[in-house]
């Protein structure tokens, strides 16, 4: 079984990790916001704006969405290990047992999202913090760690 080292080193890097992935996935969704809601607002009046400002907003969603799903599924199991912010603050994802996840371990840790991101993600910060192997509660129902890379 794989032990964490450095618990402190990596509780930090796992909330800075959070950070950076979501800017990954915030960014685009937000240009994608902005320039839809420009060109809602550039129509002329009548109620054939509100068609461009609803897809305007499925298209913010759509890229929020799949943009996650990319960061935290995808990019993992095919190339890195760990999303890009992981990677960049040398960390990855194994199985308790040391090996290399399958997609879906990868699956259920982005699915468990939707419960370690309540109150703004504190309910995943707390878990990872006190749990005694650091796990927020999408790696302990995937059965997964988060170590450092080396």
């Amino acid at each position: 079984m794989t032990r964490v080292s450095d618990p402190a080193g990596v509780i930090l890097r796992r909330y800075a990790q959070f950070v950076l992935d979501r800017l990954v996935t915030t960014v685009p969704a937000l240009v994608v916001l902005v320039l839809g809601l420009r060109w809602t607002l550039h129509l002329p009046r009548g109620d054939d704006r509100m068609t461009p400002a609803y897809l305007t907003m499925a298209g913010f969603l759509l890229v929020v969405l799949v943009g996650n799903w990319f960061i935290e599924v995808w990019v993992p199991y095919r190339w890195l290990g760990g999303t890009p912010g992981m990677r960049f603050l040398g960390l990855r994802v194994v199985t308790e047992r040391g090996e290399t996840p399958g997609l879906r371990a990868y699956l259920i840790r982005w699915a468990m999202v939707i419960v370690d991101g309540y109150f703004f993600g504190l309910v995943g910060a707390l878990a990872i913090a006190f749990s005694p192997r650091h796990q927020r509660f999408g790696d302990m129902v995937a059965r997964t760690l988060v170590v450092r890379r080396g």
